[in-house]
């Protein structure tokens, strides 16, 4: 799965995005703020909306902004690899741009 934060600044809005490979689905959601506890609980139901469909997630794929989920995930066993920074994932960005 991977994942990004879309801030829409004149609105004061934050989105966790989430993208899987291979597939065409993806998930947003509305967030209050960009804190450890509201990614974790984005995430979740992310994995849980995955889940139902049949996919199990086990790599998530963010930006620098989830380097503080990477314990949480770990004891998810979801393993957590981070883009460079001031790099993006390019395939949540094309989401974003294209839905």
């Amino acid at each position: 799965m991977r994942q990004d934060v879309l801030e829409i600044a004149e609105m004061r809005l934050t989105h966790v995005i989430t993208t899987p490979w291979n597939i065409l689905f993806g998930t947003a959601e509305l967030t209050c703020d960009k804190m450890t506890k509201t990614f974790m609980s984005s995430i979740r139901k992310a994995v849980q909306a995955y889940k139902a469909r049949a996919f199990q997630v086990t790599n998530i794929l963010g930006d620098g902004g989830f380097k503080c989920a990477r314990k949480h995930l770990k004891d998810m066993g979801k393993m957590l690899n981070v883009t460079f920074r001031g790099e993006h994932v390019p395939e949540v960005e094309r989401y974003i741009r294209t839905n």
